[in-house]
């Protein structure tokens, strides 16, 4: 037996601060080792998620 120890490997889900604003926002994952395009919902700021290196990019 072993243990999936990687953001969203067990809930589908995962939470990430904005980096614009730091508001808490949740996102869905289905790829837990990809990359992800957002937009916030409060401040209308667009960044870039990647799962596999941990990190948010922010697009100015």
């Amino acid at each position: 037996m072993y243990e999936l120890c990687f953001p969203g490997a067990v809930t589908g889900s995962t939470e990430v601060t904005c980096p614009h604003c730091d508001e808490l926002l949740t996102m869905q994952v289905d790829d837990p080792m990809g990359t992800y395009s957002l937009v916030c919902c409060e401040c209308d700021g667009e960044f870039d998620v990647d799962l596999a290196e941990n990190a948010v990019r922010w697009t100015p």
